[in-house]
Order: structure tokens, then sequence, then C-alpha cells
């Protein structure tokens, strides 16, 4: 038992000392864990970077440049909108109105019989191949017998932004309000926006003149098929003879935002003496809506024999729709120009 206990003792203190050196830091070997940061940090420090290396030059892409093609455009003027990524090569044709390079899109007939081009101007502030019903006109009207040259519409001015400070929302106006109630204020003042009718006619001017070259090898006869605002461009152009005449001409929902000139465009169609297809659904514009039974009125009243009204009975966003109206301008244009 004597020789027992000094073993003991001596093993208690060889365990009691063995924990206090493992619980020493000093004693510990280096983890290699928590030395790779302090390694990463030296380096950084070593080795700093200077602004300029963290500064890239901005990288142009085409999506830049016809944003910044587009900033420059004059007034008036579409600027050259690529819709040319998702179409045929064969398609694409370009014209150049003031310096601007402006689609204008191309398509052949298709079978047998060929009976001239539809100029197609889709509605303002659009593109030559705007999405609906213009474009399914453009890509389905060839097989009827048609060529289909279709033009990059004008724009329209930016609308005005008012703010008012917000210590004046409460304030007492000071003047009376010149427009009716029962009447939209006017967005721009009257000279400003004769001005801009004025330079989107001339932009139509300068692109019709244009077809000429490229409707050479489509001969045959010419239809003319516009809507909304660029249909009432379009009649103030042909009542100005500022245009050539077409074989028969088509205007859907037609209509300007400027009040005098709007309520001038039924007298103007009446007075044309081209065949024409008055095309209005129940969901063109309130301007267009305006005037369509004074249009249709005033035809009977000066007797234009060849002046025909149809109203779509399905909204123009329906694709039913769509072939309806196809159907409708394939027939009156086939029956008007003397080519069925």
């Amino acid at each position: 038992m004597a020789r027992i206990i000094p073993s003991v003792l001596g093993l208690t203190l060889a365990l009691a000392s063995a924990s206090l050196f493992a619980a020493d830091p000093s004693t510990q070997a280096p983890d290699p864990n928590t030395q790779a940061p302090e390694t990463s940090t030296q380096a950084s420090e070593s080795s700093p970077q200077t602004p300029e290396s963290n500064t890239q030059a901005p990288e142009t892409t085409p999506q830049n440049a016809e944003t910044s093609q587009a900033s420059t455009a004059p007034k008036g003027q579409a600027a050259a909108k690529r819709t040319s990524n998702y179409l045929p090569a064969n398609e694409i044709k370009q014209i150049t109105i003031d310096d601007q390079p402006l689609e204008l899109l191309v398509r052949s007939w298709e079978g047998r019989k060929k009976l001239g081009a539809a100029i197609i101007l889709p509605a303002t502030n659009g593109t030559a191949d705007a999405p609906g019903l213009m474009a399914f006109v453009r890509r389905n009207i060839n097989a009827a017998g048609w060529a289909s040259l279709s033009l990059t519409p004008p724009t329209e001015p930016p609308a005005p932004n008012f703010a008012t400070p917000a210590t004046e929302v409460t304030s007492a106006g000071s003047a009376q309000l010149s427009s009716p109630s029962n009447k939209p204020s006017q967005k721009v003042k009257p000279e400003q926006s004769n001005k801009h009718l004025l330079e989107q006619e001339d932009f139509l001017v300068k692109s019709m003149s244009q077809l000429d070259s490229v409707g050479t090898d489509f001969p045959g006869k010419r239809v003319l098929i516009t809507a909304d605002q660029s249909a009432g461009l379009l009649i103030s152009l042909l009542s100005q003879k500022k245009i050539a005449d077409p074989d028969v001409l088509i205007v859907i929902n037609p209509y300007s935002e400027d009040e005098a000139r709007n309520q001038a465009i039924a007298e103007k169609l009446a007075k044309l003496t081209m065949p024409i297809l008055d095309i209005q659904s129940p969901d063109g514009h309130p301007a267009s809506l305006e005037t369509a039974e004074q249009r249709k009125s005033l035809a009977v009243t000066l007797e234009a024999p060849n002046y025909r009204q149809t109203t779509l009975a399905l909204n123009l966003d329906n694709e039913s729709a769509w072939q309806n109206c196809l159907n409708a301008i394939r027939g009156f244009a086939a029956r008007m120009s003397g080519t069925n």
C-alpha cells in the first residue's frame, strides 16, 4: 500500500501538468486556418489597387449606340429603330431622311397574283413593324397579290411633365381655367402643336418620295393603308396634293389630337377622289369616334361614289378582328383597283 500511494500521486501530478501545458497558448502550434487571413491581408496591403485600375471604360454596345442616336434625332422624325434583329435580312431596306437612317420593310408577292404594292404606315410613335393589326396586314396581304412596303412612322413629342411644389398645393389659384371643364387640358401650346404637325407632314412627304425607287420592283396598283394619327396626317397631305394619290386609300380610326384639324378630317376625306375604305372600330380613339358619323354623312352629302365606311364588330386587340379587317381590305382593294 505504501508503494501504491506515491505512484498514484505521481500520475495525478503528471496529468495536471499536461492540462496546464495544453491550456498555455504560447505552447500551441500555429493554426493554418487563422494564418491564411493574415497572409491575405498582407498581400492586399503590399499591392494596393489604384483608383485608375478599378475604373473601367464604359463598354459601347449596339443598344447604347442606338440610344445615343435616338436622343439626337431631329424633331418630328423617328430615329432609326432596329427591328431587324428578328426579321429576315431580305425584308429590310433603309431610307435616309435628314441624315437619319430609317427602316423600310419590304415583303414581295406570294403566289401567282401580282397586283401591285400596299404601302403601310403604322400609327405614330411606332416602328415599321409595330405589333398589332398593321404588322398582321403587312405579313398576310402578300398572298392576295400585294407586295407590302411598311414605313417607319413619325414620332410624337414627349408629353409635358407638370410638377407642383408641396407648399403650393393648398394655395388658391390666381387665374381661371381657360379651357372648358368637359374638355381635356391642352398638352402643349397651339403654336407648338402646329409646328410639330408641320414637321411630321414634312417627314412623311420625304419618306413617301423615296418609295419610287423601291416600288419599281413591284409594278401595278398602289394601295395606301394607314391608321390613327398617321391617317389624319396623310389625309391632310392628300388634300393639299403634297403626295401622289394612291389607287386606293384605306384609313383605320383616323384622327388628330389637334381639335381644329380633327374636325376638318371629315370634309377633307369626303373631297378626296380616290376610292376610300374608312374602317372604324368601337375601341378607336375618342377623337376618331367623335367624327365617325360626320365622316360618313358628309361623304353621302357630297356624293363621294367610292367612299365606304365599315364598323368592326370586334376590338382591334383581338386577332380574329385582324382577319376580318384584312378580308375587308383585300376585297375593297381588289374591287376598286380593278384587279379582281
